[in-house]
């Protein structure tokens, strides 16, 4: 029977077999570039690539341009390998200065002045090219610009984004860093026949069909150009590709059997229209060649052309998005404002109509003093001091909460014949005040918390206005191909947007109808039609619709363990968990402690953790989904109502963690080796309103390690907690779970037993 390696096993043998490849393709790509000319026997690019190669891969190009050098021209080869010798001696010399090494300039200026000053040197001794001062300097700058060019495809290439998220100056980048590379080919002909020229007019085609107008423009512009420069005998192939992709493009809408024709047909009148009609055969031939490759070509080809130019309706997307972002802030702080004038009032309101007890005096003085004989006498000989004989009444009030005759009588400085009567309708009317008070302190909590509404709401506006501002274009052309294909396929779309972030990142979102739905499938179709590999969608039901939000495949990912123990053995535990990915790039690992132990605790810890997790799947933030949470527990019932929230937040794309505490205990991050705990006091969501997470952020990498806890596993000395993550390095995130919940069990054996809930959280690279 076959033997299967372990995991671990084939995880080491990709990681070394991973920089080996990219060292055969860095020294490939060098003697390519080595090979290319132009304007006769100009060669700057294989130094221009050695400029542009990563540190780690550069004896690797340096070695491939050497070689390309001695094989294009073993005769003059002396001076181009002592340029790509002095540009290696650069790179290792400025790499340890970080603003250098980071700099945009840095390879085309050291491409330049290493070519220049070899160029000036032969020049000087006559001892072979460039012949002029003009070709030197020509030289040069074509040795800078192809620099800058390949840097910048080398950049997009290590950077872990699809080539149909590279902007339109991005992409003229790649297309010419390509067109370099596919001069080395261009100099190999049979027969006067060039598979350079062949995989050109492919390349021109398929930009022209799936880039339409602008797509076969710039491909055709930039193929041309590098052919026409390689042979001055060559120039009429810039009109030719240009002209030829411009057509094309305008009859990408009738497909390819439209577009191939008509670039022939242009190709071929541009060749006659410069006089070379002895090269006509050759082109002809080419054109013919490449255009049965591309109508050869699978359909799916496409994927990766078409969103490199799309982008028609950019002006309307981006003024459309700031105006969004503009009433939004606005409209959340117009809530704000609300929220503040609504306190505001009620507090004065609350000052001007709010019963004391002079009002319990005044309306006893009117229903008992008014019909009596000495009233005259009372309040108007002897008014102050039957003022204070009422007052001194509050004191018996506040302590038994009714008067009786003898209360009167005790405390009144004078006689009074309507002891009773004041004694009754006193109690009566003091019962009134304090329950006019109490239905008022009511009213004032109920009002407070939709108070916290209107922050709440403020706050999710302005989330989304922060989100929208972020993104810096929406991709129509992306969506409409994603509603076509879904449909296609059975699926009942309501609607799709596709957000471009800063980072060239794209979010797709989905609204479906109401079914069930395999994320792999809705994954792969989305990523054919993006030309873009995306992660599994992250999916929420609201009423009759789904969500479903995706993101571009992220650096890194996760695996969690959890583990549980309930109280005395139960069967409902306080202790609550959550963890998920919101479809946009982060995974959210939630624990929520509901206030003491069995079933009114797991009410609580049930209730925040399901608020709080649906919530930030919706795509709201921690912070406004915390005020909800919070209003939440404090209207559910009259009772007391509270709970712990300890939230863990990490980007898969940066390792960036962030956590955010309300009443939760300590968490430990184990970075590196190293093991820390992070205790942030905050108040718990359910007793006052406004309340704010405590947050804390960390940057962790693959193998770093985040484990939550909630108190039951918090027995006062901590240290074997500590000594258990620290010293975890074999087992799975799950078996640690388990073995800190099992090693609470037993140092809470002696002690009042609690519900005891662990989460371990560990980043590891995405495959």
């Amino acid at each position: 029977m076959e033997s299967v390696k372990p995991a671990r096993e084939r995880k080491t043998e990709q990681h070394l077999l991973r920089p080996a490849v990219l060292h055969a393709v860095y020294g490939g790509l060098g003697f390519l570039a080595a090979n290319g000319a132009v304007m006769g026997n100009l060669a700057p690019f294989g130094a221009a690539l050695t400029a542009a190669a990563p540190k780690r891969y550069l004896v690797a190009a340096m070695s491939g341009a050497a070689a390309g050098y001695l094989i294009r021209d073993p005769d003059n080869c002396f001076r181009y390998i002592a340029v790509v010798m002095a540009l290696g001696a650069l790179r290792w010399l400025f790499n340890e200065l970080e603003f250098i090494r980071r700099s945009r300039l840095f390879a085309p200026l050291s491409a330049f002045g290493a070519v220049f000053a070899t160029g000036i040197a032969m020049l000087l001794g006559g001892t072979g090219t460039p012949a002029s001062l003009l070709d030197c300097v020509m030289e040069a700058l074509l040795a800078g610009a192809a620099a800058y060019f390949m840097a910048a495809t080398v950049r997009l290439s290590h950077a872990r984004r699809g080539i149909a998220a590279y902007t339109r100056q991005e992409s003229a980048c790649v297309v010419l860093s390509a067109c370099v590379l596919l001069l080395a080919l261009g100099r190999l002909t049979v027969e006067g026949i060039s598979p350079g020229r062949i995989l050109a007019v492919t390349v021109v085609l398929i930009c022209a069909r799936w880039g339409s107008i602008g797509g076969g423009a710039v491909s055709g512009v930039c193929t041309g150009a590098v052919f026409s420069l390689a042979d001055t005998g060559l120039g009429y192939l810039c009109g030719g590709f240009a002209f030829g992709g411009l057509i094309a493009g305008m009859f990408s809408s009738l497909g390819k059997f439209a577009c191939a024709p008509a670039f022939v047909l242009s190709n071929a009148l541009m060749c006659l229209a410069f006089g070379r009609e002895n090269m006509l055969p050759s082109v002809l031939i080419e054109s013919f060649i490449g255009a049965s490759v591309f109508l050869l070509l699978p359909k799916e080809v496409g994927g990766l052309a078409a969103p490199l130019f799309s982008g028609k309706n950019a002006a309307t997307g981006e003024s459309l998005r700031r105006s969004v972002v503009m009433r939004l802030n606005f409209t959340s702080k117009a809530i704000a404002g609300v929220q503040n004038d609504v306190k505001s009032v009620s507090e004065k309101l609350g000052e001007l109509y709010a019963p004391t007890f002079s009002w319990v005096c005044e309306n006893v003085a009117r229903e008992v003093c008014s019909g009596c004989g000495l009233r005259m006498y009372c309040y108007e000989h002897e008014g102050g001091v039957t003022r204070d004989d009422f007052h001194r009444l509050e004191e018996f009030l506040s302590q038994s909460g009714r008067l009786t005759d003898a209360d009167v009588e005790s405390a009144f400085v004078k006689s009074c014949c309507k002891k009773g009567e004041i004694a009754a309708q006193m109690t009566q009317h003091y019962r009134h005040m304090q329950a006019s008070l109490e239905a008022q302190r009511r009213v004032a909590e109920l009002r407070g918390v939709v108070a916290g509404q209107f922050a709440g709401v403020s706050d999710i506006l302005y989330d989304l206005s922060q989100e929208f501002s972020m993104a810096e274009s929406s991709d129509e052309d992306s969506a409409e191909r994603i509603i076509s294909a879904l449909t296609a396929v059975g699926y009942r779309v309501a609607d799709c947007m596709c957000l471009i972030g800063s980072g060239g990142r794209m979010t797709v979102e989905l609204e479906l109808a109401d079914g069930s739905y395999a994320k792999g499938a809705l994954a792969r179709e989305i990523s054919k039609c993006c030309g873009r590999r995306f992660d599994l969608p992250a999916l929420s039901r609201e009423g009759s619709r789904v969500r479903a939000a995706l993101c571009e495949m992220p650096l890194y990912d996760v695996e969690i363990g959890s583990d549980q123990h309930i109280a005395d053995g139960g069967k409902l535990c306080g202790d609550c968990i959550d963890y998920f990915s919101d479809g946009m790039g982060k995974t959210y690992a939630l624990v929520c402690d509901g206030m003491g132990t069995g079933g009114r605790a797991a009410v609580d810890g049930n209730m925040a953790v399901s608020v709080m997790g649906r919530l930030l799947r919706s795509g709201l933030s921690p912070d406004s989904s915390l005020q909800i949470v919070n209003s939440a527990l404090m209207i559910k019932s009259g009772d007391e109502s509270l709970s712990t929230v300890d939230l863990a937040g990490i980007d898969l794309y940066t390792g960036g963690v962030t956590l955010k505490k309300a009443g939760a205990p300590l968490t430990y991050i184990k970075k590196g080796g190293r093991l820390t705990a992070r205790e942030m006091p905050s108040l718990p969501a359910g007793i006052l309103n406004n309340i704010k997470f405590s947050t804390e952020s960390i940057h962790l990498k693959a193998g770093d390690m985040v484990v939550m806890v909630s108190d039951g596993v918090l027995t006062g000395d901590e240290r074997w907690l500590e000594r258990l993550i620290k010293t975890w390095n074999e087992g799975s995130a799950q078996d640690l779970a388990q073995a800190v919940v099992q090693e609470a069990i037993r140092r809470r054996a002696e002690t009042k037993d609690d519900d005891i809930t662990a989460v371990v959280v560990r980043l590891t690279e995405n495959e």
